[in-house]
């Protein structure tokens, strides 16, 4: 019977961070769609997003330490219990990434003249799309414990990091094209590094489920 509780204890604490995980998707997704099209309401709904976000991760957290310190787990599940604050830690960053994101929507732009950015709002979008199914499927990965998908998301971050540096070239061309507008090319460049740093942590999820469940580092599996 004990062991039947704690199993349903570490099922609980896979649920959760599903859902924090799946929370911070929509906070990402809604932080970019405000960006790119200055929709301040969409800003505000992803902000929301993020302070769900914090306080799930609170709960998670103490939720894993308690367990750790009460249940003496074996081996296989206590790396099941660290790779998971290290996971939800992982996903509150994020949701920070978004929220800064928003931030700049609802603060910053509506002082600034958008216009010259305009040619780059594509990509943009494309690079969040990017960034937000890594993380969908990161999440994925860790509610199925799956070591194959959490391999393919590791894949996926040089696309991200591409599309990246060009958008950021891209930026400073329009930068010395329209040296008076520096503040709203600072202000893109600011928020393309966040959804750069969503698919980075992505990634990092990825790597502690296919440590939970392998029992070894991806990064020692591709040496």
């Amino acid at each position: 019977m004990l062991r039947a509780n704690f199993m349903q204890e570490l099922t609980g604490i896979r649920e959760a961070i599903k859902n924090m995980g799946e929370r911070a998707t929509l906070s990402v997704q809604m932080a970019v769609g405000s960006f790119t099209t200055n929709d301040v309401s969409c800003a505000m709904r992803s902000r929301q997003y993020e302070k769900e976000v914090d306080a799930m991760y609170k709960e998670i957290d103490d939720k894993c330490i308690v367990t750790m310190a009460t249940q003496q787990p074996a081996a296989i599940d206590l790396r099941f219990l660290v790779s998971s604050i290290k996971i939800a830690n992982e996903i509150e960053r994020i949701a920070d990434y978004a929220n800064n994101i928003a931030k700049i929507v609802q603060k910053k732009f509506p002082g600034l003249e958008l216009s010259s950015l305009a040619p780059v709002s594509a990509r943009i979008t494309k690079l969040g799309d990017m960034a937000v199914e890594m993380l969908a499927d990161s999440i994925k990965a860790y509610e199925l414990n799956d070591a194959n998908l959490a391999s393919l998301v590791r894949e996926r971050d040089v696309e991200v990091n591409k599309l990246n540096k060009q958008l950021l070239k891209d930026i400073l061309n329009i930068a010395i094209d329209n040296p008076g507008n520096q503040e709203v090319v600072l202000e893109y460049n600011v928020a393309i590094r966040y959804i750069e740093r969503v698919a980075d942590r992505a990634t990092n999820i990825a790597e502690w489920v296919f440590y939970i469940a392998t029992g070894y580092r991806m990064r020692d599996k591709k040496s």
